[in-house]
């Protein structure tokens, strides 16, 4: 998932570009921007909490899990911008098996493709799925680090 080109602004922003689509108004580019420049951002914390030490681990799963959420609090309003039904994130099978920076890594892997995919459009109810999903791995990230001891 990582490499130089995620924190390079200039292919960034054309990453960015690329997924507005074809023949559409003003409004509709806007709204793509939006979304795939929250993508971008959000793909930034994800590596950050792949590569964190324990010291600094728990503030930024935290920070890519709200990431995250506040795309999806967003999506619903974008998708009416759209004229796009909203049925909300389809929802990953449970993968409680998994350790959660594996999970953390394959769905940051899967919106970076995305990202990456700039000849194919893609609905925002499945790219939300992708963003829900990285959201709950990061919270699995957390989760992992818990002092259970107390709970019994």
């Amino acid at each position: 998932m990582t490499g130089n080109w995620l924190y390079d602004p200039a292919v960034g922003g054309v990453l960015v570009r690329a997924h507005r689509p074809a023949s559409s108004g003003a409004m509709t580019c806007v709204v793509s921007d939006v979304v795939w420049t929250d993508v971008l951002q959000l793909l930034r914390w994800a590596d950050a909490a792949l590569r964190a030490g324990p010291a600094l681990l728990p503030g930024i799963a935290w920070r890519t899990a709200a990431a995250a959420a506040a795309l999806l609090r967003r999506m619903p309003g974008l998708c009416a911008e759209l004229g796009v039904d909203w049925p909300g994130p389809a929802r990953d099978p449970e993968r409680a098996w998994i350790p959660a920076r594996e999970l953390v890594r394959a769905a940051a892997g899967r919106l970076s493709a995305r990202l990456r995919e700039t000849g194919r459009t893609t609905s925002l109810p499945d790219l939300a799925g992708d963003v829900d999903a990285l959201g709950a791995a990061a919270i699995a990230l957390l989760a992992e680090r818990a002092d259970w001891s107390a709970v019994r």
